[in-house]
């Protein structure tokens, strides 16, 4: 009843729907100043993420929820009064629907409806009655003149929703809807007469449909090989967007793929920026390339470019599997606003409908999947055992382009190959281990293979070698072979020249250019992270022009694009993944030889498994060349910097984007389940009638409590007792036992032990309860726990199998019997007769004797514990049982029956906070871990009591990566007193990821002392995660000085050239780290001016000049103005 009392209240923000970057979620918030740029502002906040209730809606759904009360709760009397007004029901609501005709939906209606909301509609309520009531007519097909048309539309049909059948859902998902690849589309042209574009070739079924899906601004995950087509997906929703004058964004997973895609869509688009960490360009254009990491950022930091966005194009998106980073794909996800819409393309993964339901889940979407596992060109296999000379030619096919195996050509390439090796033996004698082959041997084999291959003109090819070192040794040692025409090397050595035209002379010198030079010219190519960027971009170019006729790459070559081979090798099949040698994985392998084959030009990809030592086992060689694909599967994790970011804006929260990562989008299906489970059990306990016991109402609870830890404590002392050796001697035939099995809860059976298996099974000659053909109703046992044995009117003997946990007592006693004739005599029944055996009957009436003898509880066998914990569980066991006849409850002549009623009752409690937690938030698997990050934010003072967040978090948000580190490094002005180059060295231990010993540099005592100032900060910060219980074993570790020598003479202006003299380090990972350094003195210059120290924020920018320079920083091929490109496309 209202009574005018104020019930309560709820604050909500002023600005949730309106407002600034700084204060709303809006998309239609007033935008930031220029200032913030593309990339957003750390203090900007996020636009609202698609599929969550926004402010508004929760506010809406709750006042609607109070606004159903509304009429139930009007007074009716006046204060004063006696009596007051009675309220009738409007007309219009007491219409009777039951007799009306079967309501109907009148589609001109429907049609014909505005959005604005029309005040005389209830003054035709009889007319519209009518209406909705409408006969159904059959819907002719349209004419072609307009009169027609619209006549049609005067008599369109109505929709009995009385007559429909509910159908059956096709698929599992909600979500996800799979479409058939398999069937072409017939009238394609008919559904889209007017495409975007059009393309130079026929399109391919999986094309054509997700084409179509994007014409209906649906979302798509695209799942297909390598080189099927899966750009053209992409390059159709570019069009689109710039034909609506919208924005697209294509991410990749790698800065080097982002280069590539701005280069060839730079070609087809014209308008297209390119964002990296160290570059942008046109960030106005309508298309944006950039990586995963950078769009994540851009969503934290609420960058104006969001709102203006139509799709967002995830390029292997396969990636999301990475350990490292495959959490950004997942936050990315979570975070795109709703009017977003997204393509995927991944390579083939097993499970793309499961990713796509959880992504439409999420996003509160449908996600089209796409997938075909169907080649362009098929794939053939191949066992290489050859070397030079005769046996150049051996090459075996193993698995054929229709994915069989071929068993016959597998034991033929074994069997050549122990044939040859005998030879070899016989002639010089063993060659070592197993595995390995003389340096020698294995040039041989590659200089037989790539003439083969020569021969065959199956080149060029890729051979990926799972080492650096061994990328660069192969190429060295085949400097021998020359595999290209004097055009060809004109046309390189002119390319070659016009690419490192711009570097400094020195650098032109270097010896790992020089050396790049030779090879190519020979045809041969080294492309892995360790060689300079400039060089890898001029390999691939090379490649893409079939110049470079075999190339030894890593695996991340496999990611890259237009880079097919005709061939492609494997040096081996197992890599070390850092932290075991192991063999490849189906996805792993299936990536890097979809490299074979063109598309349009070579009928079959020709795949080739050197055998250098020996042939893999034909198991391997299968689950790896026919496997399926690796599962996707949910690296999301917690990092300070998502918790900072989310706790700026109090209507987001951590807890919300926990709940929607791809690792819990298992058990938030089960929430619905889950509540009606609860609402179940809810149900159950409400109708209990409670106990009315004055003595069971006392302590039977506690009672119950301590019976339950007993049975508990009962068991672990009996697998104690069993494990000792001095046990295992009691344990022989006739010993009596006494057991409770599983199925008769509360029955103490006395048996007599027959055998015992290695497992500690035990066969048991039983009194068992009679069975008959008309069993009478027995009493229900009680769960109340008690030694009395169990001992039934009608009863017989009866062979039981018994878990040893199952044994409650180790008898004092044994009988004499012959076990072995006992189980020969039921060896076929599992109870025996009514006329048992001698042997049996003889047993079985001495156990009754027993029985009967020892009704209250059979004495144990005095078995001394010898382990303190085992001896102290069965003191605390006796402390238990001897407590028991201190209870108020044991006085009660009806405790069995309250025992089993309050047992069951505390069950369903114990389900209703089982329920309870699945729905609370403490479920959610990394709760514990946010607890224990937020109390370290907490105690650093990033964020106050209130989780509000301070100065110094602010700060961590500017920063990428390590944001405590970093943070407590500028709050505690460890650099305050360094120079500038000082600055830069230090700072890049936390960008240098090769793992090497810094523990025996040679640098001056001013950065030694900074060093053990910096590891101080590292271990403080360990300590505190380690205090709340985050465990992180490589926290300090990751942090690696070794490069502090060669960056702190880079920035002081030495040549590169006079660097590389000092280290081992190859020359491709320096200037990885030195890229990376620039873009961190970026972050931390923005955090000194957070903090207000403007000498320091120019230290760090003036550092950055420093090292930005010469061949470190050599503008990318693929990144130079469009002239400049038009002429490297034809060296």
């Amino acid at each position: 009843m209202t009574t005018g009392k104020l019930l309560g209240f709820t604050e909500e923000a002023k600005d949730i729907f309106e407002g600034t970057h700084k204060t709303s979620t809006s998309l239609t918030r007033a935008p930031g100043p220029p200032s913030v740029g593309v990339r957003g502002s750390s203090s900007s906040f996020p636009y609202w993420p698609g599929g969550m209730d926004d402010p508004l809606t929760k506010l809406i759904k709750k006042e609607s929820m109070d606004i159903s009360l509304f009429e139930e709760d009007l007074l009716d009397t006046p204060p004063g009064f006696q009596s007051g007004m009675k309220f009738e029901k409007k007309v219009y609501d007491q219409v009777d629907y039951a007799h009306s005709q079967p309501r109907k939906i009148n589609l001109s209606e429907v049609l014909a409806m505005d959005d604005s909301i029309d005040l005389e509609m209830f003054d035709d309520l009889e007319d519209k009655q009518e209406e909705i009531c409408l006969e159904k007519v059959q819907l002719k097909k349209a004419e072609n003149t307009e009169d027609e048309v619209f006549l049609k539309l005067a008599t369109l049909p109505t929709l009995s929703i009385s007559e429909t059948v509910e159908k059956k859902p096709e698929v599992k998902y909600e979500w996800a809807v799979i479409d058939n690849v398999h069937e072409p589309v017939h009238d394609f042209e008919a559904k889209l007469p007017k495409m975007a574009c059009k393309f130079p070739y026929k399109l391919d079924p999986f094309q054509q449909r997700a084409i179509l899906h994007l014409e209906n601004k649906e979302n798509v995950f695209v799942a297909a090989h390598t080189s099927a087509g899966k750009t053209t997906v992409a390059e159709y929703a570019i069009h689109l967007c710039e034909k609506h004058k919208s924005r697209v964004i294509y991410t990749s997973p790698i800065k080097a793929l982002s280069n590539q895609k701005f280069s060839d869509f730079r070609e087809r688009f014209g308008e297209v920026g390119l964002i990296t960490g160290d570059i942008q360009k046109n960030e106005k254009a309508f298309c944006l390339i950039m990586t995963t990491e950078i769009l994540r950022s851009m969503l934290y930091h609420g960058s104006s470019v969001i709102p203006e966005l139509e799709w967002v194009i995830f390029d292997e998106v396969h990636y999301l599997n990475d350990s490292e980073r495959g959490v950004v794909w997942e936050e990315v996800f979570i975070m795109l606003p709703d009017h977003v819409n997204l393509i995927m393309l991944s390579a083939t993964v097993s499970n793309p409908a499961e990713l796509a339901e959880w992504v439409g889940d999420i996003k509160k979407r449908k996600i089209h999947v796409i997938s075909t596992p169907k080649r362009p060109v098929p794939l053939v296999h191949h066992l290489y055992t050859g070397s030079v000379g005769q046996s150049q030619e051996d090459m075996f096919p193993i698995v054929n382009e229709n994915g069989k195996f071929l068993e016959r050509m597998y034991q033929k390439a074994c069997d050549t190959k122990k044939e040859r090796e005998s030879k070899t033996k016989s002639t010089t004698g063993p060659k070592g281990p197993k595995h390995m082959v003389h340096p020698k041997q294995e040039k041989n084999i590659y200089i037989g293979l790539l003439r083969h291959l020569e021969k065959l003109d199956l080149l060029p090819a890729v051979c990926f070698t799972f080492s650096r070192k061994r990328c660069n040794l192969h190429a060295e040692t085949l400097m021998c072979i020359d595999l290209t025409t004097q055009k060809e090397k004109g046309e390189i050595d002119m390319f070659f020249k016009h690419c490192i035209s711009k570097l400094k002379d020195e650098d032109k010198k270097l010896p790992q250019v020089v050396k790049m030079g030779r090879q190519l010219q020979n045809g041969l190519g080294v492309h892995h992270s360790g060689i300079l960027p400039i060089l890898k971009e001029v390999v691939e170019k090379l490649f893409a022009r079939s110049l470079v006729k075999v190339l030894f790459a890593t695996e991340t070559f496999a990611m890259g694009v237009n880079m097919p081979a005709k061939t492609v090798v494997f040096d081996s099949i197992r890599k070390h993944d850092g932290v075991e040698f192991r063999d490849l994985q189906p996805s792993e392998y299936i990536q890097m030889a979809g490299r074979a084959g063109r598309r349009g030009k070579d009928l079959t990809g020709t795949v080739i498994v050197l055998c250098k030592a020996d042939v893999p086992e034909a198991s391997a060689l299968v689950k790896m060349m026919l496997g399926k694909p690796t599962k996707l599967e949910s690296q999301f994790k917690l990092t300070y910097s998502m918790i900072l970011n989310l706790l700026k804006m109090k209507t987001l929260r951590v807890e919300d984007v926990m709940k929607r990562s791809f690792a819990e989008s298992g058990p938030q299906k089960k929430q619905k389940k889950f509540k009606e489970l609860l609402c179940e059990t809810n149900d159950k306990l409400a109708a209990i009638t409670k106990l009315d016991c004055s003595l069971c109402n006392v302590d039977l609870r506690e009672y119950i409590k301590r019976q339950e830890k007993a049975v508990k404590l009962k068991i672990e002392v009996m697998e104690d007792k069993v494990k000792q050796a001095i046990t295992q001697k009691l344990f022989n035939p006739g010993r009596i036992l006494v057991v409770s099995v599983k199925d008769k809860p509360g029955q103490n059976i006395l048996c007599t032990l027959l055998s015992m298996d290695k497992d500690n099974n035990c066969k048991v000659l039983a009194i068992v309860e009679r069975t008959t053909d008309n069993p009478k109703e027995s009493n229900p046992t009680s769960s109340l726990e008690s030694n009395k044995l169990f001992y039934p009117s009608e009863r017989q003997p009866g062979i039981l199998t018994v878990d040893f946990r199952d044994i409650r007592v180790i008898g004092n006693k044994a009988l004499k019997l012959d076990s072995i004739t006992i189980l020969k005599e039921c060896r076929i029944v599992h109870t025996l007769s009514h006329n048992p055996g001698r042997s049996t009957r003889d047993a079985y009436q001495e156990l009754c004797y027993l029985c009967e003898a020892n009704l209250s509880g059979f004495p144990s066998a005095n078995i001394v514990l010898k382990d303190i914990n085992s001896a102290t569980k069965a003191l605390e066991l006796d402390e238990i049982e001897k407590s028991f006849e201190n209870f108020t409850c044991t006085k009660c002549p009806e405790i069995s029956k309250h025992y089993k009623e309050l047992s069951s009752y505390i069950q369903l409690e114990e389900d209703r906070d089982y329920y309870n937690l699945k729905l609370s938030e403490e479920s959610l698997a990394l709760h514990p871990e946010y607890q224990a990050r937020k109390q370290v934010l907490k105690t650093l003072g990033y964020i106050d009591k209130d989780e509000t967040v301070q100065l110094k978090g602010s700060v961590a948000r500017e920063m990428s990566n390590h944001e405590l580190v970093i943070t407590e490094l500028l709050v505690k002005s460890v650099f305050t007193d360094c120079e500038n180059d000082e600055v830069a060295a230090l700072l890049s231990c936390m960008v240098f990821q090769q793992k090497c010993d810094d523990s025996n540099m040679k640098l001056p005592n001013h950065l030694e002392k900074k060093i053990n100032e910096m590891r101080h900060v590292f271990m403080d910060i360990a300590l505190e995660q380690a205090k709340q219980g985050i465990q992180d074993p490589e926290f300090v570790s990751q942090f690696n000085f070794y490069l502090v020598p060669v960056v702190l003479k880079w920035a002081k202006g030495t040549t590169f050239a006079e660097i590389m003299k000092d280290t081992d380090i190859d020359e491709g990972i320096i200037v990885r780290t030195i890229q990376r350094l620039s873009e961190l003195l970026k972050d931390v210059r923005n955090g000194a001016n957070l903090v207000g120290d403007t000498k320091l924020a120019k230290k760090m920018e003036d550092a950055s000049q420093q090292i930005k320079r010469d061949i470190v920083f050599a503008a990318s091929l693929y990144t130079e103005g469009r002239e400049e490109a038009k002429d490297n496309r034809k060296p």
